[in-house]
């Protein structure tokens, strides 16, 4: 019985330590998804991005994740360059917030249009993998 209790407990703790968040790979799933967004990669970005995402651009539009992938797709929205900061990151359990200041050039409905943001995303561990479940950003005030 004592065996028994042993095996049951060691493999109790490989399992809840089997899924606990890889933060070393959160920088890369950062950097995964602005180049998933600059070359359209859907295939990346359903990987990526939550079902339950709210994806929010400085403009108040407001995204789940098929329109994220069909207005890319449909070239309603194209990002030609994203040029981000590193993120300063926080996390606490299975949740990590990341903060990053990008420069990004895009064509909107045929129109080159240049911004930068600030912006904030919110990451959570899923399934062995860090998954996007909210973007948000604002508009940085151009210098004078």
């Amino acid at each position: 019985m004592k065996y028994l209790l042993t095996i049951l407990l060691l493999a109790l703790s490989c399992c809840t330590y089997a899924q606990q968040p890889d933060y070393a790979s959160l920088n890369h799933a950062i950097a995964d998804f602005d180049k998933a967004l600059e070359s359209r990669d859907s295939v990346a970005l359903k990987w990526l991005v939550s079902d339950k995402i709210s994806y929010g651009h400085s403009n108040g539009w407001i995204e789940t994740k098929k329109e994220l992938i069909d207005d890319l797709y449909n070239g309603k929205l194209i990002y030609k360059k994203i040029a981000a900061t590193k993120p300063e990151v926080k996390t606490t359990g299975n949740l990590a917030a990341a903060r990053s200041v990008a420069d990004i050039d895009a064509v909107m409905d045929g129109k080159l249009m240049s911004f930068k943001l600030k912006v904030l995303q919110v990451w959570t561990w899923e399934n062995e993998h860090w998954m996007l479940f909210a973007r948000q950003s604002v508009s940085v005030p151009k210098e004078k």
